[in-house]
């Protein structure tokens, strides 16, 4: 089932991260993490990045991969599984699910006890009843290379500080995007409480700070916490009908809940400051051309269809629209024939650009009827040279 789920997803998102056109704006709000990165989904942009490209510890960020890889080498969800004290070697002061030794509960179970709580044994008892350690890392990274992350390498499934356990904030954003195409993530990754098969409530990471700040403006999240890694959280968050995914990495560990501040700070301000603005109007009237041999005198450029983007709020009344290409329309042009460029700036950043092609017929004056204006009037203009040269005679005599 797992390498079946793997193959049809490769299909469908093949190193489409890596294809993210940028835009980023200079942005006023205060954060403490090192490593940030920020997508609008809605148009696959990046708004905001800071070091996003710089290896670092993740800390339990990596479970995001844990659970990818166990998904797809779990036959039965609903399976039974029970919690051994071997599940639990290598988990002092690391995050617990609270699962007991002697519990029996499912591999569903065991997911949200990963992804909701962070939990360490449900993590161990995965792994243990599935490949084993070395095989369970080996295809964690083998998924990897497989998405495309370069700048990525596992060394265990909880996310403990090692040499060889990093990865980028851009790479975990990556990771992520891939993760959600798979409909039992997505669930569990957008959920807040869970409660096991043995009554065991588990509960996001989140849920403490519930009091303290507005958590309900997060849809789904993964944190993370280690001393390299700092205080971690991947998140995803729908505001406006605008969908973002936003990764922090390393903020201050002053405060508990630093990354899930910084995450909410950063989805205030974009959610207040940008909006979906029109750049272009099929009604827009850009420029005219004019059009040789012809009733019609010239042809209006206009947006052949409307564009919107996500800018910074009043950004589409200060914009430059440039039209290169020909000067005139001559005789013959056929609908269809591209005509120039227009290309939309704001300052000294391009934002949009596209072809401008004729889209009507021009009825142009046949061909016997300009030789006939022309003989006219070349006559007319020989007639009036012989009368002014009759005129000077007779002015002489």
């Amino acid at each position: 089932m797992g390498n079946k789920i793997t193959k049809i997803l490769n299909l469908f998102i093949i190193l489409l991260f890596f294809c993210f056109p940028t835009f980023t704006k200079a942005v006023e709000f205060d954060i403490t993490s090192e490593y940030v990165i920020l997508y609008n989904l809605n148009d696959d942009t990046i708004l905001y990045e800071q070091n996003s490209n710089e290896k670092t510890s993740i800390a339990s960020l990596t479970k995001i991969m844990t659970s990818l890889v166990a998904i797809a080498n779990i036959p039965d969800l609903d399976a039974y599984v029970t919690i051994t004290s071997n599940d639990f070697l290598g988990t002092d002061g690391y995050s617990k699910a609270g699962f007991r030794v002697g519990d029996r509960v499912t591999y569903r179970d065991l997911l949200y006890g990963i992804l909701l709580p962070s939990g360490a044994e449900a993590v161990n008892a995965v792994v243990n009843n599935t490949l084993g350690s070395a095989d369970f890392i080996a295809e964690m990274n083998n998924l990897a290379q497989e998405i495309g992350l370069k700048n990525t390498s596992f060394s265990n499934a909880i996310g403990k500080d090692d040499v060889d356990n990093y990865s980028t904030a851009a790479d975990v954003a990556n990771l992520l995007e891939y993760a959600l195409n798979i409909p039992l993530f997505k669930e569990i990754f957008t959920t807040k409480e869970y409660t096991t098969t043995n009554n065991i409530v588990l509960e996001s990471t989140l849920y403490p700070y519930q009091d303290i700040l507005d958590i309900t403006k997060i849809d789904g999240s993964k944190s993370g916490f280690t001393k390299n890694a700092g205080r971690c959280l991947a998140s995803i968050t729908t505001l406006n009908d605008v969908s973002y995914l936003l990764v922090v990495i390393n903020a201050s560990t002053a405060q508990n809940y630093s990354a899930v501040l910084d995450t909410i700070t950063i989805y205030d301000y974009y959610n207040t400051n940008y909006s979906y603005q029109t750049i272009l109007d099929s009604n827009d009237i850009i420029t005219t051309i004019p059009i040789e041999w012809s009733r019609e005198k010239e042809y209006q450029v206009t947006g052949l269809e409307e564009v919107e983007m996500f800018l910074e709020n009043g950004t589409s009344d200060d914009l430059n629209y440039e039209f290169t290409g020909l000067d005139v329309i001559e005789k013959g042009t056929k609908k269809g024939a591209k005509l120039g460029t227009l290309t939309i700036t704001d300052a000294d950043e391009v934002l949009y650009t596209t072809d401008i092609y004729l889209n009507k017929d021009i009825t142009y004056y046949p061909s016997l009827l300009l030789i006939i204006l022309v003989l006219v009037i070349f006559i007319l203009i020989i007639r009036f040279l012989r009368q002014k040269k009759r005129r000077r005679r007779k002015r002489r005599r």
